[in-house]
């Protein structure tokens, strides 16, 4: 059985950035009496985002080093999901593919994009990869791991060749063309002291320049961010002002409208995976305080071309059906399971199916069954099945017992 595309870093991976930690002078990932203060240090960094005088809070290297880097690399698996999975992104067949990775730090979601190609690939993919960042110290780190893990082959450990540049991150930079350009948890970082309406035309301009100039015409610029609201909900803003501009949004979203998340002020859309730390790091995470269940981040991809997501569940003929993706856990009560869900129509709407409408044979009782286990993040197709005219979906969001519901099998 193959791996799962997004997936703890395996214990090899210990071994490689112990021997990073070794090399810095540092103490190594099972030190945890020496390491936890560093921890808690990189969390109020993190949460903080600004020291006192407006500019970025300082982040613990080693900290990074021992534990960030463990909990970022499933982060560039999971936001290429769809990508992969779909076949937007392949390899291709007379050349490496291309990554340049924007505000790289370590270059953990380098390695993501990279493992999720491996899984899929069957064998390590040749990838080149160029790591910018302005922090000449993670760089530095970042060829350190590199060079390990080319000392530690194994089938878990891609092929990487690794290039670093030290360089602020702005709009009309000089950039080699790429398959794939990724921001991690960079435009959070960046120009946080501007007025926010303008930080956004900003940043849009900033993806819009690289999107249309450094990614290849069949590639894509992916943004991860942060699961935390202010920072989701700015890239969802981003997003926006992106479309409005007739960006092609590939994913999460499944429509080309506005944000429908951004109506509600308290509310933002991001994802949630049963991906946990692996074991070797979850002690230094008990010791800090600090959480090694599940996976949150937010994202989004964008395509140079005009292929979207809701296109590849295009599967069925009837025209009686919804698209959407779920974007909050299942809500249980009596008698129904519910969930909130952003639709193919650009609608959030709250969505239920009740138990009543389970049959013991039939589509009734498979799509009760179906509709009872999804999670946030999944994409669902619900189809009128049988009775090709009955809407699957009543405008109360109600699901009909007739329909059938397909989950989609990009995060299972």
């Amino acid at each position: 059985m193959s791996s799962p595309l997004v997936r703890p870093l395996e214990n090899a991976w210990q071994a490689i950035l112990d021997a990073v930690l070794r090399r810095r002078g540092a103490p190594v990932t099972a030190d945890v009496d020496a390491l936890a203060p560093r921890l808690i240090e990189l969390s109020r960094a993190y949460n903080a985002g600004l020291a006192g005088d407006g500019a970025r809070a300082v982040i613990p290297l080693d900290a990074r080093i021992a534990f960030s880097f463990a909990r970022d690399v499933p982060k560039g698996a999971g936001a290429i999901r769809e990508l992969v999975l779909s076949g937007a992104l392949s390899l291709p067949a007379d050349r490496p593919l291309r990554i340049v990775d924007l505000g790289a730090g370590l270059g953990a979601m380098t390695w993501g994009i990279a493992r999720a190609l491996m899984t899929t690939a069957g064998a390590s993919p040749p990838i080149d990869a160029l790591l910018v960042d302005e922090d000449a110290d993670a760089l530095g780190a970042a060829e350190a791991i590199a060079r390990e893990a080319a000392a530690h082959p194994g089938p878990h450990v891609p092929a990487l060749t690794v290039r670093a540049r030290k360089e602020r991150i702005l709009a009309g930079m000089s950039l080699p063309e790429a398959d794939v350009v990724v921001l991690g948890q960079v435009l959070s970082e960046l120009d946080v002291a501007m007025d926010p309406k303008e930080r956004v035309a900003k940043h849009a301009t900033l993806v819009s320049d690289l999107l249309g100039r450094v990614v290849a015409p069949d590639g894509a610029l992916v943004i991860v961010e942060p699961a935390l609201k202010g920072r989701t909900r700015h890239l969802h803003a981003v997003r926006d002002a992106l479309v409005d501009r007739g960006t092609t949004v590939f994913a999460p979203c499944l429509h080309a409208k506005h944000c429908p998340v951004l109506a509600a002020e308290g509310d933002w859309c991001h994802e949630d995976l049963p991906v946990d730390l692996p074991p070797w790091a979850v002690p230094l995470a008990r010791a800090a305080g600090l959480r090694w269940q599940g996976l949150t981040f937010s994202y989004l991809v964008l395509r140079r071309d005009e292929r979207r997501l809701v296109a590849e569940l295009e599967h069925r003929d009837e025209a009686s059906r919804v698209h959407l993706r779920v974007i909050s856990e299942l809500l249980r009560s009596k008698g129904k399971a519910e969930v909130f869900a952003c639709t193919a129509a650009g609608a959030r709407l709250r969505m239920r199916r009740l138990d009543r409408d389970a049959r013991d044979e039939g589509p009734g009782a498979m799509a009760t069954q179906a509709w009872s286990h999804l999670g946030r993040g999944d994409v669902v197709t619900v189809h009128g099945g049988t009775d090709a005219a009955a809407p699957p979906v009543d405008e109360r969001g109600r699901v009909s017992g007739a329909a059938h519901v397909d989950v989609w099998p990009f995060r299972k």
